[in-house]
């Protein structure tokens, strides 16, 4: 993945997509189109993939769980310091059931520890999942924060 040099200003991103498995590859790379203009390293565009993902697949997983249809919302804004990315659902929230054994459950730590900041929002009406990144840039090919 080449990194431009020269970032330039990128409008807001906004994507509607069924909720359902087979559209997480299209939101990592319509995400992907929209982040390599801004001028980030190849880590971390990985990384706010990666988390992304992971929000999205958990509306899937626990917010339409057993329903026929859904959509997921991916909203994302860069103001030129920070990255901006909210994942938001329509449904209800359904937990997940216990296992002991479960190697599950780690998404919300994984996307804490990659993010600057991370907000949820939950209510009757769904849930968003607001996340701050604050990365490098590329500028002229000298890394800068």
């Amino acid at each position: 993945m080449a990194i431009d040099a020269h970032p330039r200003p990128v409008d807001s991103l906004r994507i509607d997509v069924p909720a359902c498995a087979d559209r997480l590859a299209d939101i990592r790379h319509r995400l992907i189109d929209w982040l390599t203009p801004i001028g980030l390293s190849a880590e971390d565009i990985a990384d706010i993939v990666l988390v992304v993902n992971e929000a999205a697949t958990n509306c899937i997983e626990h917010a339409y769980r057993d329903v026929d249809d859904g959509v997921i919302r991916l909203s994302a804004e860069d103001d030129g310091r920070r990255i901006f990315v909210d994942i938001t659902d329509f449904g209800v929230w359904r937990p997940p059931a216990a296992a002991p054994d479960s190697t599950r459950g780690r998404g919300l730590p994984l996307i804490r520890a990659i993010t600057a900041e991370v907000d949820i929002d939950a209510s009757a009406g769904g849930t968003t999942v607001r996340m701050t990144f604050s990365p490098s840039r590329q500028v002229c090919g000298n890394r800068t924060t």
